[in-house]
């Protein structure tokens, strides 16, 4: 057995990992399989996760009206084709009466990174925020990267590109549903998908849903996606292999079917180059890839619940990975790059 570290360093770079480091089944694997990531044994896989001992307040300074975020209940009809309400998670840690679930719940998923101004004409680096809307443009919810006062300030004027950030997903009313969280990264991304009110605790391990691994290559765009199991290893259920300067992340399983897809949506070349400014359309079902039969010939699906959380993240790591500002240059004024 090997942990999520060792799996990356044994990654083939033309194909999904091999099949003795990457755990990789069609059938979800069965309970009380011993895991080797850690000493911490998963208790109770199947219960009710508690709610964030933290108020909403202290996780970030973003607030749902900045936005212009709804403050009725959304009555916007959510339909599924194929499910007929709920999307099916098997032995996954997500359950329907879970926050993030009626987000994850959409078959496709906007979302778009705000405009950050002092980063346009300055190049300071501020704390990104996303608004999550479904296919529609109904907002669903709104992502907030922490800021937490002025050292964290200063350290992402540092680090930039290769910080560490916890980003928190919020859903319309300003609950907490997940978690999105990297630690420094140098070269390649490794993000985490966690359940609220585990991403600061010694029990971390049992709030992980799983993770995008950034797989290094010299020109190519490449990930690799991990489910994590009832116990502690991680099984890999798709990965990324974009070309030179792609726009569509699409996530193939182990047979070369495309499961979903993260696209990098063109809005325009005044906003592209004056604007620190983002949207991405997550497609996470059969049904989201409808008209594109000749970009997308087979497709499979739908995505489990975990795998659209973890998904979620992947694109969080894309869009800080090739198409943040501070991923290649300054602002309008600044006259070099931090890099």
């Amino acid at each position: 057995m090997f942990s999520i570290r060792n799996l990356t360093r044994l990654h083939k770079p033309t194909s999904f990992l091999p099949k003795s480091t990457r755990f990789y089944s069609p059938l979800p694997r069965s309970h009380g399989s011993k895991g080797s990531r850690s000493s911490y044994q998963r208790k109770n896989p199947n219960s009710q996760w508690g709610q964030p001992e933290q108020e909403l307040g202290s996780s970030s300074s973003f607030q749902p009206e900045q936005l212009e975020f709804q403050t009725e209940p959304n009555t916007q009809r959510y339909s599924f084709d194929s499910y007929t309400g709920s999307v099916p998670n098997p032995q996954g840690l997500l359950r329907e009466n879970d926050g993030i679930t009626k987000i994850l719940n959409e078959p496709t998923i906007v979302i778009e990174r705000q405009i950050e101004m002092m980063n346009v004409f300055l190049g300071f680096e501020q704390a990104n925020q996303y608004t999550i809307m479904d296919a529609l443009g109904n907002k669903i919810g709104y992502m907030a990267e922490r800021d937490l006062g002025f050292t964290k300030a200063i350290m992402r004027q540092i680090y930039r590109l290769h910080r560490p950030f916890h980003v928190d997903v919020f859903d319309i009313y300003g609950n907490q549903v997940l978690t999105i969280k990297r630690p420094f990264s140098f070269i390649n991304s490794h993000i985490k998908a966690i359940l609220p009110g585990f991403e600061d605790s010694q029990n971390l391990d049992a709030g992980i849903i799983g993770e995008s691994v950034q797989s290094w290559h010299l020109w190519r765009r490449r990930y690799n996606l991990f489910k994590a199991e009832s116990t502690n290893e991680f099984e890999q259920f798709g990965e990324i292999d974009s070309g030179f300067l792609a726009f569509d992340f699409p996530v193939r399983d182990s047979e070369g079917r495309v499961i979903g897809a993260v696209d990098r949506n063109w809005v325009g070349i005044g906003r592209e180059m004056f604007t620190d400014t983002g949207v991405y359309i997550i497609r996470m079902d059969p049904q989201s890839f409808a008209g594109m039969g000749e970009l997308y010939p087979e497709v499979a699906g739908p995505l489990t619940l975990d795998q659209r959380a973890v998904l979620l993240g992947n694109a969080i790591s894309v869009d800080f990975d090739y198409f943040s500002r501070h991923s290649n240059r300054g602002g309008l004024f600044s006259f070099g790059d931090y890099e």
